[in-house]
């Protein structure tokens, strides 16, 4: 064999064994998934489910990893860690039904985890973690002032129409508690019009949801105004007036927590005629007419 035969051989086979790799590169990298080794983070933000303005500082947030992540192809697997082992070998599914029985496992077993509190935006983040499944709970909450959200479940990365997120925010919802869920209702009424045609009294109704819960009588007498006292401000209100004075038209305004109802007179004729509009526009007509007639009067003269 020659030389030149030689090289040939060698290049081809060379090529071979190229084309022969590309394809248990790509089978490899699908068996992993996602990168095992790489840390994520979790960053929590505690919203009201009423009010995204009220900021939720010093909440306790407490991780425990409940399970890891293991890829077998098309197959994924969520065994328990040693923490947990008691509740279960591994968890059948990623399932929110079950946070609480594990946090209540974690409770009775104290078993340990890491506990941060958020920032003045009612933020924290947990950074460093390594691919499983955590459960997220609050233990003690900020004095009472509203009640903690559920435990929940998170998996870390999260597959996201196959790509896959090291960074996963999620947003717990609470509600206010006790009386910080109280607040008082406002309505006043604001007349636009000379006061001549005014009723003596207009009947407003308090609605939740759309659905009437009061109804009051405001005059002269109350300074047409009403409160209602020790509302819950987590719910949805508004007011509408019921059997509109006639002539007028109403309009709503809310501010927070205060209602303004506004009753315009409507505007009425004030003096000028409109009976003469049509009888000058056909007297004008006739006089076009006439001065047309006279002019081919004086032609054939």
């Amino acid at each position: 064999m020659t030389l030149k035969k030689l090289n040939k051989m060698l290049s081809c086979l060379l090529l071979l064994c190229m084309i022969l790799a590309l394809p248990l590169g790509a089978a490899a990298s699908e068996d992993i998934g996602f990168d095992e080794d790489q840390d994520c983070t979790l960053e929590i933000l505690i919203e009201n489910e009423s009010d995204q303005d009220l900021p939720v500082a010093d909440a306790d947030v407490t991780l425990y990893k409940v399970a890891d992540v293991k890829m077998n192809k098309d197959t994924v697997s969520y065994p328990c860690t040693s923490d947990f082992t008691g509740y279960a070998k591994a968890l059948e599914n990623v399932d929110n039904k079950i946070a609480e029985e594990l946090f209540e496992y974690a409770v009775q077993h104290r078993v340990s985890g890491e506990t941060k509190y958020t920032d003045e935006e009612g933020r924290t983040e947990f950074t460093g973690l390594k691919p499983g499944v955590y459960l997220v709970s609050e233990i003690k909450g900020v004095t009472d002032q509203y009640v903690k959200f559920k435990p929940f479940l998170a998996v870390l990365p999260y597959d996201e129409e196959g790509n896959w997120i090291y960074r996963v925010l999620a947003k717990p919802k609470f509600d206010l508690a006790g009386d910080q869920a109280k607040t008082e209702l406002r309505v006043n009424k604001v007349w636009n019009d000379d006061g001549k045609k005014r009723p003596k009294s207009v009947t407003v109704q308090l609605l939740c949801d759309g659905a009437v819960k009061d109804t009051v009588e405001l005059s002269e007498e109350n300074g047409w105004k009403y409160v209602w006292k020790d509302m819950d401000k987590t719910l949805k209100w508004s007011v509408q007036e019921v059997n509109i004075p006639e002539g007028y038209t109403v309009t709503y305004r809310q501010d927070g927590f205060v209602f303004t109802v506004s009753n315009t007179r409507k505007l009425v004729q004030t003096g000028q005629l409109n009976w003469p509009v049509p009888v000058l526009a056909i007297a004008g007509i006739l006089c076009i007419i006439t001065g047309l007639l006279m002019k081919r009067g004086k032609g054939r003269k």
